[in-house]
């Protein structure tokens, strides 16, 4: 169904709008809950096989020369209430960069921003805003905010010879849009949790063997998978289908990745950092999943509170512990080699000590929810603190093994120092706390949002006379 929207274009030198609304059809919860864990009958057929067009590969580690020389370019403030250039208050929680459908494992030069009750697109070489999508205030409440979101490219034939880039966007009252930025419009919206008000989507993740299936994980630790289906163009018809629900483990779901080799997706909670297997098979007949824990060292008595996990490489899964200091970096396939059956006789678990672990030297800070943001090509990490500092890592050599290290079952190293640490925001007036951090394929721009409404974005290279 098409729903509310506001669309309004902007570029970097005017704040002039432009809104438009769409034509509005109102549409009840995709699918007929039976209970937590269980799922109604579908509305329609569900295929339950990875896509035709599905290809799994993995480009070569490209060493960036000097992954440490970036400089500011554009600093934009785009998601103001009622386009007020002060606003200071407004979070921003997300960024990611488009997936390019015309070139495998690469992306363009857009990247999507969100926060408050808006999503902005972005083109990140000139720093125009090339889209804003809005909530319609008769639509969404005062603190109806946007926390999560996530690309994916929709196969439109059987072989994904034509596609269509769409991104998923969610967060409080568990409510998910679905936008088609190519054209301007947010062509469905739905709930996750239709009968209680509270419920909030955390993290958002779509299969990368299928396009349509969307992971939703929430703060009450539930995570939940929608087959969100291919539109019909031009009217966008498609409705969303509730699949299947993971129960509960543990608390908030922060994030969620996914490890293409292992068939895994696995999530970072308030709680531990845990993996299940996802079985096409066990899916269709709503079986349980099979689930493994995977035990990281405490510091200092601090236990395992994951606020961000994400994939270096497909079997390298960065994770960051609040209270820690470190980023931990291991490998997936050598640490599920040393799992054992759980006490509980039913599920797997398995100790990640510490020869297994590659660990980046990072904030001490008490403060919580600064996701990190990796580029698999060339293997830079970036992940902000809440001084307004963002951290650069680049491990190119410990992935490939110029480097002897844990990675590649060599010796322990001492935590590894980033390569630049450079407090490039502006503190003498308010308190900044990076959210979340993004790299473009091959380490070329850096993409930070912030605390006070700051989309932030960096170019490596000598800076050139007339940038900003």
């Amino acid at each position: 169904m098409i729903v509310p929207w506001v669309v309004i274009v902007l570029n970097k030198s005017t704040s002039d709008i432009m809104s438009e609304k769409s034509k509005s059809r109102t549409g009840g919860p995709a699918a007929k809950r039976v209970k937590a864990g269980g799922r109604g009958v579908p509305l329609r057929k569900i295929e339950y096989k990875f896509d035709a067009s599905y290809r799994f590969g993995e480009r070569p580690v490209e060493k960036v020369d000097d992954p440490s020389d970036f400089h500011p370019q554009y600093f934009l403030r785009t998601h103001s209430k009622n386009n007020d250039p002060a606003d200071v208050q407004t979070q921003i929680w997300q960024c990611s960069f488009e997936p390019n459908p015309e070139k495998a494992h690469s992306m363009t030069n857009v990247v999507a921003t969100c926060g408050g009750s808006s999503v902005c697109f972005i083109n990140v070489d000139d720093g125009e805003v090339v889209l804003k999508y809005n909530r319609s205030t008769k639509m969404a409440t005062a603190g109806e905010n946007l926390y999560a979101q996530v690309w994916t490219t929709l196969p439109l034939d059987s072989m994904g010879l034509e596609t269509m880039n769409i991104l998923a966007a969610a967060g409080a009252r568990s409510t998910v849009l679905l936008i088609h930025p190519e054209v301007g419009v947010c062509y469905q919206m739905f709930r996750t949790v239709p009968n209680k008000a509270a419920a909030v989507v955390c993290a958002l993740l779509f299969h990368p063997k299928k396009a349509a299936w969307l992971f939703c994980g929430h703060e009450d630790g539930q995570i939940q998978l929608w087959d969100v289906g291919i539109p019909a163009l031009p009217r966008y018809d498609t409705t969303p289908v509730h699949l299947l629900t993971i129960p509960a483990v543990a608390r908030d779901v922060y994030n969620l990745t996914f490890s293409c080799t292992h068939d895994l997706l696995i999530a970072g909670c308030d709680g531990g950092l845990f993996g299940w297997k996802i079985d096409m098979q066990k899916i269709e007949t709503n079986d349980r999943l099979e689930r493994t824990e995977f035990l990281l060292p405490e510091v200092d008595g601090n236990g395992s509170v994951l606020d961000s996990v994400c994939m270096l490489r497909d079997d390298l899964l960065a994770a960051k512990c609040a209270l820690h200091g470190q980023i931990y970096i291991f490998s997936i396939s050598r640490s599920l080699k040393k799992r054992t059956m759980a006490k509980s006789g039913s599920q797997f678990e398995t100790q990640v000590t510490d020869d297994l672990m590659l660990k980046l030297k990072w904030s001490n800070t008490d403060n919580y929810y600064m996701n990190m943001g990796v580029d698999p090509i060339s293997c830079i990490l970036v992940c902000g603190d809440d001084k307004g500092a963002l951290w650069v890592y680049n491990v190119a050599d410990y992935v490939t093994g110029k480097v002897s290290s844990p990675l590649t079952e060599g010796s322990q190293l001492p935590p590894i120092e980033p390569v630049e640490k450079a407090r490039k925001l502006r503190l003498d007036t308010y308190d900044i706390v990076v959210d979340k951090c993004a790299v473009s394929p091959g380490g070329h721009h850096i993409v930070a949002v912030t605390s006070n409404n700051m989309v932030c974005i960096w170019k490596r290279g000598k800076e050139e006379d007339g940038d900003n």
